[in-house]
């Protein structure tokens, strides 16, 4: 790239339009590549006042690099943005950086206790998107009671890949078949007791009720889930 072309994309980090700023992000991004002096002066943006340049710097900066520790904050600090666009595409790659970068990792399982429910949520996601052991346990399990019902299905979706499938964790999320008052929640719930497939009582309960009622937000994920549970173990003579 020319200095000119360098100084246009520079510009271009902050427009309000992403097909002009996500693009002039990757062109500097190949420039860096080609260029590596030029990475302080993308750099330079992530502390810029404007939110847009900030986060388009380090979307510039994780195309060069797997785990830039420089961006890090910046797309932690997307995590709970409005833009659904903006939060997912900084979830993927702060997902990526947790591989690389056990820091990373912490700070993800930090967030699940953010006062913001987009960045907790987004979390949630992202540690189930890794798929890598967590020390979040107990982040995850107390998010099942989360104020938020995003919130609470991304729990759901978290510990069906992260926790072990045990009694406890199971019967959590029964109690939410029957009684959360989202009824997305509940749906997910049913559900996620089919991939956990823990039998236990209070399991087998819910689904059986709520295969029985006319709630088809419960009822149409529980029959399946109940098939799924394992047989009860045989009586020893």
């Amino acid at each position: 790239m020319t200095k000119r072309e360098i100084d246009a994309a520079i510009a271009a980090l902050g427009d309000h339009r992403k097909a002009v700023q996500r693009p002039a992000a990757e062109r500097l991004a190949v420039a860096v590549r080609d260029t590596p002096a030029l990475r302080a002066r993308v750099a330079a943006e992530l502390a810029s006042a404007d939110p847009r340049r900030r986060w388009a710097a380090a979307y510039a900066l994780s195309q060069v690099e797997a785990a830039p520790m420089d961006a890090v904050p910046v797309l932690l600090e997307a995590m709970g943005a409005a833009d659904g666009d903006l939060r997912w595409a900084s979830a993927r790659l702060l997902t990526r950086a947790m591989a690389r970068a056990p820091e990373v990792a912490r700070a993800i399982e930090g967030l699940v206790q953010s006062p913001s429910p987009l960045a907790r949520k987004m979390a949630l996601y992202c540690l189930r998107d890794a798929g890598e052991p967590t020390t979040a346990r107990g982040g995850i399990v107390a998010a099942l009671a989360d104020a938020d019902a995003a919130v609470r299905m991304a729990a759901m979706a978290a510990a069906a890949v992260l926790l072990p499938p045990d009694g406890p964790v199971a019967d959590r999320i029964a109690a939410l078949v029957d009684d959360d008052p989202d009824a997305g929640v509940r749906r997910a719930a049913a559900a996620t007791l089919g991939r956990l497939a823990v039998r236990t009582a209070p399991v087998v309960a819910v689904l059986t009720r709520a295969s029985a009622s006319d709630d088809v937000a419960r009822g149409g994920g529980a029959g399946p889930a109940l098939s799924r549970l394992p047989a009860r173990a045989p009586a020893r003579s």
